[in-house]
């Protein structure tokens, strides 16, 4: 292939900003107890009293990114995939038993060219959590890095 030639089409760049359907989420009290013990968080915050969760009940809620998702959501423009980075912001406390709505979006596809894994693309996945009010309770983005084994073996 030429160096030259983007392996992104127009095809993947259409799915930049496409919302998924909606799906609802319930963060259920023996979920974020059984995480908060894991994680052996013992801050009062965030106990069977308190009715809240801590920023790790995300953890719970969270799919793969790219997997679980509508078939066609997130373009597969090479064979291989790996997470490579991941971001979380809550802007607020989350209520055990409450319902959130997430949807899910490429935010963004780049390519880049040599380096360990030869050609790759960075798939920018975004996800938005919100109450049932509408109000934005949380957010991640996730980057996934795809790329080619063959490629990689032709980079060494």
């Amino acid at each position: 292939m030429d160096p030259e030639q983007s392996l992104i089409t127009e095809e993947h760049r259409s799915l930049i900003g496409v919302k998924s359907v909606p799906v609802v989420h319930v963060l259920k009290a023996s979920d974020v107890r059984q995480v908060r013990e894991a994680l052996h968080d013992t801050d009062p915050k965030w106990s069977e009293e308190s009715g809240q969760a801590g920023p790790w009940a995300l953890a719970i809620l969270e799919p793969r990114p790219t997997v679980g998702l509508p078939d066609g959501a997130v373009p597969r423009v090479l064979p291989t995939g790996v997470l490579t980075q991941s971001e979380w912001t809550v802007h607020r406390p989350f209520k055990v038993g409450e319902e959130l709505t997430a949807t899910h979006s490429v935010a963004d596809l780049r390519e880049r060219l040599g380096g360990r894994f030869g050609r790759t693309i960075l798939v920018l996945v975004r996800t938005e959590y919100r109450d049932a009010a509408g109000e934005l309770v949380a957010e991640t983005s996730h980057t996934v890095t795809q790329y080619d084994p063959k490629g990689a073996e032709a980079a060494s």
